[in-house]
């Protein structure tokens, strides 16, 4: 993220070698297939990624899709209705995975302009559901963390290589909020915006 991505001037990225499924984990973060990220070629579906592929970023540059952790899985989405949170259409999100928002200068959280909060957080606003389906879930990896812009708006936190694909990372450029932190920080946001 902000420019550390080091293969952006890279001539080949054969000599990453390729990621394998690991089947037997847990899948709580990810891209569920059918959400849509923007690429320098336009919107693509995440099962139509390759490594090589450049992904717009929130930091305003492409960067390069080093690796892509693939699972086929039995699952439990939340079901993001189009309209909210700037998703241009319905978005199925897994528990875990990072979603990016803006804290409106939220007082309790101090000078972030963002905080990276689990999906599940948003459980508790009325207009999610939950989705029990058998799905594919892709993992793009990049050179180091980023921010991918999903079905228009969604801001959603990739991993990098080295952290890989599986829970998130506490490490992150961002302030990361656990559940509870969460969960208190949506009600205050959610006040404030219909104040």
């Amino acid at each position: 993220m902000f420019m550390k991505d080091f293969t952006r001037f890279a001539e080949d990225i054969a000599a990453v070698p390729p990621l394998e499924s690991l089947t037997s984990a847990a899948v709580l973060t990810g891209l569920v297939a059918g959400t849509r990220v923007e690429t320098d070629c336009g919107w693509r579906d995440v099962t139509a990624l390759s490594r090589g592929d450049r992904v717009q970023t929130l930091d305003g540059g492409l960067a390069r899709i080093l690796g892509l952790d693939r699972r086929e899985a039995e699952i439990e989405t939340l079901l993001l209705p189009g309209g909210y949170m700037d998703a241009c259409s319905d978005l199925c999100l897994l528990p875990r995975q990072p979603i990016l928002v803006s804290t409106l200068d939220d007082p309790e959280i101090g000078a972030a302009p963002f905080v990276l909060i689990p999906a599940e957080a948003l459980g508790s606003l009325p207009f999610l559901s939950r989705v029990k389906q058998k799905a594919e879930v892709i993992t793009p990896l990049f050179a180091d963390e980023e921010v991918v812009f999903a079905n228009s708006g969604v801001l959603l936190r990739c991993p990098g290589v080295i952290e890989g694909a599986g829970p998130m990372s506490m490490d992150s450029f961002f302030p990361t909020l656990d559940l509870e932190e969460a969960r208190a920080f949506l009600s205050r946001r959610e006040a404030r915006l219909w104040a």
